[in-house]
């Protein structure tokens, strides 16, 4: 018999069934396997053909236990109960025991890959700070089945730094934070769906341990001793050339030709956003003008929004219409005051803070207005001089 307390299994499970995956054709993929035995440490391991996740919990054992049942079912079964739990076999079922409650689910005899003990090679040692930063670049990354080489979390790691990039096509994120890396620089890039199991996964005081037990696997350990975490993932990385070395040109290109500086607060601009969605439309203009940062919707059947930001503008007048869509990734990922910078208008801007920086296309669009007409100086036609 197995005991454990509710809250214990139901953190484990919740980290692992993540990991978990509905499946018609594969049973397994619905799965997650406990094991335990007399050492007194109980693993529980999911996986869904992409994604391998593995929790450690500590337990009371007197027998070895090894079963597979269903993943959600028991992590429904666990939420309803509270205190201790014993677990034990009967026959093909497990049951569960609570103060009051008994429950069965039966055992499936399917084979579950998990992940083992296997011979791992450091890369890197991240905190969980550290990650949650990188981690902002996932709102960039495609979900368009026809870009592969873009549905990854891309990160380059070298002895001083770790650099995160996704991209759509249409934007990109990059972040940059400093790091005691590997001896010599590595790149791997991680499918989407991994990097987000994994970023909901990883706590501020978390420790972060990156590594390799074969090629093209990589495991992530997650440790947190004040909170008993003990979770390791892996997976397999994509095999497509991600286009890390054009948008890193394009970031450099667009800040070294910055023509308008705008400094501005957060806030300020998430506001001025949400009214562009109130009017009905994505097309936003952002205009720099003798030192100050308009934003504007296009001009819709609902109205138009105009808004100054909370903030200065530097360089150039000049102006550009970009998407709401991904202006809001990009404030998003930042807090306080942040930098947008512009290269003209039908260049890519730059939106940054700290170590966050996005790269945002603008929009081709004919026929809208400029929404503040006022900024133009009107010419002073004079009189003709008569000639003497």
């Amino acid at each position: 018999m197995i005991t454990i307390q509710q809250d214990t299994l139901h953190a484990a499970l919740n980290a692992v069934t993540r990991a978990s995956l509905k499946s018609s054709l594969m049973a397994a993929f619905s799965l997650v396997r406990l094991d335990a035995n007399t050492n007194g440490v109980m693993r529980l391991s999911c996986f869904n053909g992409e994604t391998a996740a593995r929790a450690a919990v500590n337990v009371d054992c007197n027998e070895d236990l090894s079963v597979s049942v269903d993943a959600m079912t028991l992590k429904a079964v666990v939420e309803t109960l509270a205190g201790e739990i014993c677990l034990s076999v009967e026959q093909n079922s497990l049951i569960l025991q609570g103060a009051s409650t008994k429950t069965t689910l039966r055992i499936v005899d399917e084979p579950l890959p998990v992940i083992g003990e296997e011979s791992i090679q450091t890369i890197a040692t991240l905190s969980g700070v550290t990650f949650r930063s990188l981690a902002r670049v996932l709102a960039f990354a495609s979900t368009d089945d026809a870009r592969a080489v873009l549905q990854v979390l891309h990160l380059m790691l070298d002895q001083e730094s770790v650099i995160a990039q996704t991209a759509d096509g249409y934007s990109a994120g990059y972040v940059r934070e400093s790091i005691e890396g590997p001896a010599e620089p590595t790149s791997v890039s991680l499918p989407l769906s991994f990097a987000r199991v994994l970023s909901t996964l990883v706590d501020d005081r978390d420790k972060i341990r990156l590594g390799t037990s074969g090629p093209n696997r990589y495991i992530f350990q997650i440790t947190n001793a004040e909170s008993s975490k003990d979770l390791t993932l892996a997976t397999v990385t994509s095999a497509e050339n991600f286009p890390s070395a054009q948008i890193t040109t394009l970031i450099e290109e667009a800040r070294n030709n910055t023509i308008a500086h705008l400094q501005v607060q957060q806030n300020s601009l998430m506001q001025s956003i949400r009214m562009v969605n109130a009017m009905g439309t994505q097309s936003t203009f952002i205009k720099a003008v003798n030192g100050a940062a308009k934003i504007a919707s296009a001009e819709t059947e609902t109205g138009q929004a105009r808004n100054i930001l909370e903030g200065t503008a530097s360089g150039e007048d000049t102006s550009i219409w970009l998407s709401a869509v991904f202006l809001k990734r990009a404030a998003e990922a930042c807090k306080g005051e942040l930098a947008i910078r512009i290269s003209g208008g039908q260049k890519p801007i730059l939106t940054e803070a700290g170590s966050f920086t996005a790269v945002i296309m603008p929009m081709m669009v004919e026929g809208n207005k400029d929404p503040f007409p006022e900024d133009e100086a009107i010419a002073i036609r004079l009189p003709e001089m008569a000639m003497a």
